[in-house]
């Protein structure tokens, strides 16, 4: 009988019927023309994302996974949108959560299901239902989660120690006991007290952080329906409480790199950022680093936000689209995950996978809890929005503005954003 020659075609056509490719086939499929398939991403040559690209890669499946590194969630988007109206996109993009809508609607993310419905299926069942919603836009599956984060408190176990307080820390905590922590950080530390305490406390002076206190109050940035709700009660109420300690001399805003560099040298006694830092900061400080969860509104029902982003399939073409599928299916693998795993985010799949350190449970214990998306800024000027949002939140934290005052002028102008 006469053997016909496997080719990257036939395979990825085998795959895309739900054909699983016997390992005798394999072999051959690294002999013939790899598929190869170019990935948009925010992880670098070093990165843990690289070794996942390697090890599947390895493989020898027929397809050739390349790791383009792009820059931040606003460079990729921006190279990936030049690449589409090049007519050359990327086979897949990690793609920031906050840019779902301008995904679909603008760039084109493909629905997994219209992709290969059965293998869509299979890819998403690997993750946990809570984070589904994240990745569903306009009812259409645009990716798989990916890196997965949520703000939480990270505290300098040093300075709680010389302030006096106590050693035991709660799981849950609202925003009443952690002021008051560090109103007492600041009067047993201040004042050269210490010899390298500068501040009590940063929440971070970002449109992440300070979506979450809005949340938490009961408002919204951009609810459910796409409608802002800035100049809300509730909305305005979690602003205020977000620029409190700023305002009564507890908090020096900065930068997110000013923040990390500050707490490692022991300047500040507590933060709230991203969860990914459970690696980072205990590597780089010289003192005892402890976790709980993100001050919670007394009163309120707790909404926590997640940050990260989604592999996102935005080849048009069908090969392109089924060999970026494959490399999905190993994405969220097992072993894929395992790889991922080390850097710090979430584990949001459905596999039993040890905790990178103990330091992450408090991210964890919120990712059970439930957690929404950051905020998803629709439109064509989704960026323009964004970056209207966080000049409104420095100036309330630096008192340019009265913050009633502030959230109405920011609900016209990012209303006006979003609905262009």
């Amino acid at each position: 009988m006469k053997t016909l020659p496997l080719t990257r075609r036939s395979l990825l056509a085998g795959l895309a019927a739900g054909v699983a490719a016997p390992a005798i086939l394999r072999a051959e499929a690294v002999r013939a023309s790899d598929a190869r398939i170019v990935i948009s991403s925010n992880f670098g040559p070093e990165t843990a994302f690289q070794a996942v690209v390697d090890a599947f890669n390895a493989k020898e499946l027929g397809v050739e996974a390349v790791n383009q590194f792009d820059g931040n969630y606003e460079e990729a988007t921006a190279k990936t949108l030049a690449a589409i109206s090049a007519g050359r996109p990327p086979a897949l993009m990690t793609t920031g959560w906050k840019f779902g809508y301008y995904a679909k609607r603008t760039l084109g993310a493909r629905d997994l299901r219209e992709i290969d419905a059965d293998a869509a299926e299979a890819l998403i069942a690997n993750f946990v239902p809570s984070v589904h919603p994240l990745v569903t836009v306009d009812d259409a599956l645009v990716g798989v989660p990916w890196a997965m984060s949520t703000p939480i408190t990270f505290i300098n176990m040093e300075h709680w120690r010389a302030a006096g307080l106590e050693e035991t820390i709660p799981e849950t905590i609202d925003t009443d006991w952690l002021y008051e922590r560090a109103r007492a950080l600041d009067a047993a530390l201040g004042g050269g007290a210490h010899p390298t305490f500068r501040s009590a406390l940063s929440l971070s002076n970002n449109e992440w952080t300070s979506q979450s206190y809005v949340q938490n109050a009961g408002g919204a940035v951009i609810d459910e329906t796409g409608t802002v709700g800035l100049d809300r009660p509730e909305s305005i109420a979690g602003m205020e409480l977000f620029c409190a300690p700023a305002h009564e001399g507890l908090w020096i805003p900065v930068g997110s790199r000013e923040q990390d560099a500050a707490f490692v040298s022991g300047a500040l006694s507590i933060v709230t950022t991203s969860s990914t830092r459970v690696i980072a900061y205990p590597q780089s400080a010289p003192f005892e680093v402890a976790t709980t969860r993100f001050p919670g509104v007394p009163g309120r029902e707790r909404r926590m936000n997640s940050g990260g982003n989604f592999l996102g399939v935005y080849a048009q073409d069908a090969e392109q689209a089924q060999a970026a599928m494959r490399f999905l299916e190993f994405c969220a693998s097992r072993e894929g995950q395992e790889l991922w795993s080390g850097v710090g985010y979430l584990n949001s799949s459905i596999h039993e996978i040890p905790p990178v350190t103990p330091l992450i449970a408090a991210a964890q214990a919120q990712l059970a809890d439930g957690l929404t998306a950051e905020t998803i800024w629709p439109g064509t000027r989704g960026f323009e929005a964004q970056n209207a949002w966080r000049n409104w939140v420095s100036r309330m934290l630096e008192r340019v503005d009265p913050i009633p005052e502030a959230m109405a002028r920011a609900q016209d102008e990012i209303t006006a954003l979003v609905s262009a």
